[in-house]
Parts: structure tokens; sequence; C-alpha cells
């Protein structure tokens, strides 16, 4: 009994130390948030390096997430993270790459955004993203600066080394003695030219100071007459510069130069003198904005509808799409080209190209002269015309509800969707429009029907970027052919459909791979 009971003991004790073994790897390999604590995000970085699965996201040096799956998507890296949900994070959030030691490790730092943001939905992206430089590049960033000083102290040990080069430096420091005294009695002489400059800026910076910040931009005039004072600056500076490594001679020659260049200098500060006394009374452009209070407030105000129309503009989101439908009583198919102009999440702008075997129904008043015996001489008749129709809706958004009111296929109508959001097993977030059920209403004045227009569809987006619809048109009327043709001008009508649409950040992922001719 002994010898079975101690091999059934060593089983047990082996099957217990690998299940505890078992939950530990997969303890390990999940991480230590689930997804009912932590917020599911990602971020494109342009390098992805020393970043792999459990990477600390921190704040503050507190850890609050991880890093998840790492892929590739066309040339970035699509990184995944679990951030915990107490964080607040909000869509203006950023994240930054950092070293965390010399062994090539890194770390994110993580700044959950400001209050007046929206908050981060689950399956987000964060925009912001600052890709620190690596230790390689650093290193390689000193080498270069280390062989820029080699350069720099094996030139002057050449230059100054030995008794000729003392010999230099000592004629050197003459030379800019008597330099800085020529310096020094052309100042003293412009002295007075000096004073009144400065009584006049300092009036100006009164003026300024009573104008609104906005109008700085007003004086860039100015700047460029400083700007001219300064190449002449740099001019004088150039001159001594070439005198440092230049023989007795030469220096000679150079201090001519010099003064020639102080005499220039000289007439740039009256020429100073002379304009900012004009800007001080009032001529010219710039001393307009800068006298007139109502014209500098004008001109800020123009600069700022600009900029809010500036931005407007590019925050507005593009959506094409084209989807046909079968119809099944008609035996044809029904096609349209929509885009769709999304300037705020909850409101966007359809415009529509529908060609519809229907054709659109018209009546025309005919006039036989002389009329037919029996016929009275005006008749009332019914065209079919082929053709495309046109729609132009505007949308509104509520929680799970959107309102549509426009033109619908040449008439007046309205419209309503609603949203069923799904989450699928091969995606890692709720989809918000992934089953939709759409009624539209039209026709309302159309003498060929009874009652208006009435069609209602479902449709499904079991991948992005691609969707299915079945639905019945045209509900409410029964149906009714054209003699000659057999084509269905009313009545009911159940069709399927499919089709596709992209966005602008799709659109700018797929132009660069189309060929040019």
């Amino acid at each position: 009994m002994k010898k079975i009971v101690t091999p059934f003991r060593v089983g047990l004790l082996v099957i217990a130390s690998g299940a505890i073994l078992f939950m530990f790897l997969t303890f390990v390999r999940k991480g230590g948030m689930s997804e009912r604590e932590s917020l599911q995000v990602y971020a494109f970085f342009r390098d992805a390096s020393g970043l792999g699965p459990k990477s600390r996201v921190q704040i503050a040096g507190i850890p609050v997430g991880e890093v998840g799956l790492i892929e590739l998507q066309g040339t970035r890296a699509k990184v995944w993270l679990r951030i915990r949900r107490d964080v607040g994070l909000r869509e203006d959030a950023s994240l930054t790459k950092r070293s965390e030691s010399l062994l090539g490790d890194y770390l994110l730092d993580l700044t959950p955004g400001t209050e007046a943001a929206q908050a981060m939905k689950d399956g987000g992206e964060i925009k912001k993203v600052i890709d620190s430089q690596g230790m390689e590049q650093i290193f390689n960033t000193l080498a270069g600066i280390t062989a820029d000083i080699q350069q720099v102290t094996s030139a002057l040990r050449e230059v100054l080394g030995g008794d000729k080069g003392v010999g230099s430096l000592q004629k050197i420091v003459e030379n800019l003695i008597r330099l800085s005294d020529a310096i020094d009695s052309t100042v003293r002489a412009s002295a007075s030219q000096l004073d009144a400059i400065l009584k006049n800026v300092e009036a100006v910076s009164s003026d300024i100071r009573g104008i609104t910040s906005g109008e700085g931009s007003d004086v860039r005039k100015i700047v460029q007459n400083v700007e001219r004072i300064t190449s002449d600056t740099k001019d004088v500076l150039t001159t001594v510069k070439s005198f440092v490594g230049a023989n007795e001679g030469d220096l000679k020659d150079g201090v001519a130069s010099l003064k020639q260049t102080l005499v220039r200098l000289d007439h740039v500060l009256a020429d100073a003198e002379g304009f900012t006394k004009g800007i001080k009374e009032g001529h010219g452009l710039a001393g307009q904005l800068l006298s007139d209070e109502r014209l500098g407030q004008k001109v800020s105000e123009t600069v700022d509808d600009i900029a809010e129309f500036a931005g407007k503009l590019t925050s507005t989101q593009l959506e094409v799409g084209v989807r046909s439908d079968y119809l099944f009583n008609q035996a044809q198919a029904k096609t349209a080209l929509q885009l769709r102009l999304i300037p705020k999440p909850d409101k966007y702008y359809l415009i529509e190209l529908v060609d519809d075997p229907r054709g659109s129904v018209q009546q025309v008043v005919v006039q036989n002269n002389p009329p037919n015996a029996g016929d009275p001489p005006t008749q009332l008749q019914t065209v079919t015309r082929e053709g495309f129709k046109f729609s132009a809706e505007f949308a509104k958004r509520y929680s799970y509800v959107t309102l549509r009111v426009g033109i619908i296929e040449n008439t007046g109508g309205l419209g309503a969707d609603f949203s069923i959001p799904l989450k699928f097993f091969y995606y890692s977030k709720w989809i918000e429009d992934a089953l939709v059920f759409k009624v539209d209403a039209f026709n309302f004045s159309v003498q060929a029907l009874t009652y208006p227009r009435l069609r209602a569809q479902v449709r499904f987006t079991p991948y992005e970027h691609v969707f299915v619809s079945v639905g019945v048109d045209d509900i409410l009327n029964k149906p009714n052919r054209d003699v000659f043709t057999n084509r269905l001008i009313t009545g009911r009508d159940f069709f399927v459909g499919a089709g596709i649409y992209f966005n602008d950040q799709d659109l700018k992922s797929i132009l660069p791979l189309v060929p040019s001719p």
C-alpha cells in the first residue's frame, strides 16, 4: 500500500505545480489590467525601437498603463496602449517617448490632457506624440562636436605657437587699441544725434504702449530699417575679424575701410532719426497704424476673422462613398455617388448623385391643332424621362438618432437614421454605426403617386469602409408599370445592395500608391 501512495502524492504535487505555473504565465501574459478597469487606445510612432509589450506608461513617475500590441501600418508603428480609466484621458492627450536607461530601454510619459477637451473613447487615437532622440544619435552628435573642437585647437596651435605667434599677438593688440580709439572719437562726434534719436524712440514707444498687442505685426517696416543698421554693423565686425589674421600692412588698409564704414553708419543714424520723426507725426502707413487706434483695431479684427475661418476649413472632414442596389421588381441596378462634408462629429452635409432606373415622372400639357375626333384640344400626359437625380441633405445627430432634411432625389424630403452599436470578435473596440436602420420620405407633391414615397432599409457594416444593405422602396404605393417599356414607374420594390466609403485619412494613404501618368 505504501508503494502506491508515495507515487500518487508525487503525481499530485507535480500536477499542482503545473497548474500554479500555468496560472502565473497566463496572468503575466495578459497583464495586470482588465478591460473593465482600463481604456484601450493607440498612437503612431515614427520609431518604436525600445518599446515592447508590457512597457510602462506613467504620469509623474507613477505607472498608469502599459503597452499592448505593436503593429506596422505603412511606414509607422501603431502602438496599442491600455490606460487606467481613473486617469481621465482626454482627446488632447500627448505621449513622450523617453529613454529609461543607457541600455536602450524606453518608456512613455503620458499627459492626460485638459478638462476643456472631450473624454477619450475606447479605441481612440492619441495624436500628439513626441519621439525623443536615442542615445546613439546623441553620441554621434557629441562625436561631431569633439572633432570640430580638435580642428579649432590645432588651428590655434599652428597660428599662435612659437615666438612668431607671440609677436603677431602683440601687434594685433596694438592695432586693436588704435582701432578702439578711432571708434571712441567717432561715437563722441555722433553723441548729439544719438541723444535726439533716443528721445524720438522714447516718444514713439509711449504711443505704441496704448495700442493693442495684435498690431505689432504692422511695424515690420521699422524692423526692416533696423535690419539695415544690423547689416552695417556686421560689416564692421567682418572687417575687425579680417584684422586678426592679417599682417600689419593689411591692418592699415582695414582701418581705412573701417573709417568709411563708420561714415556710412553716421548717415544711417541720420536716416533713422528722420524716419522715427515721421512715424511720430503720423506720416506713412506705419505712422497711421501707430497713431490711429481705430484703424489698428479693424486690422486686428480682420486677422482674427481670417484665422477663425481657416480653422473651421481645416477641421472639416471629407467622406466619399459609392453604393449600388439591385431592385428585384425592376430587375435593374440603382447606383449612387455620395459626398459627405463633416464639420463636426454631430453634424454633416450630404450631397448625392443617383442613377435611378425609374427615371423622373413628369406631367406635360400637349395641345393638338386640329384635335383628333372625340379628343379635347388640350391633353395632360405623364412622361417618364431617364436621367440623374440629385440629393442635398443636412443631418444633425442626437446620440444614436440622426435626423436629415433637404432634397432627396430631386424633391423635398426628410429622413432619420437609428444606429445600433456592435462589437465584433475581430475588432478591439465598439463600432457605433455598425447596424443602422434608415427611413426616407419624399415625393410628397408628385401627382403620379397616391401616397408619398417611403423607403426603409437596414445597413450593416461588417468591416471598415464596406457595408451591405437590404430594404424596400415605395412601400405605400401599388406597382404601376409603363405600357410600352414595362418599366416600373411607381410601387413597392425590394432591393439588396452594397457599397464602400473612404475618409480624409484613407484618401491620404491611398493617393501616394496610385500610379501617376
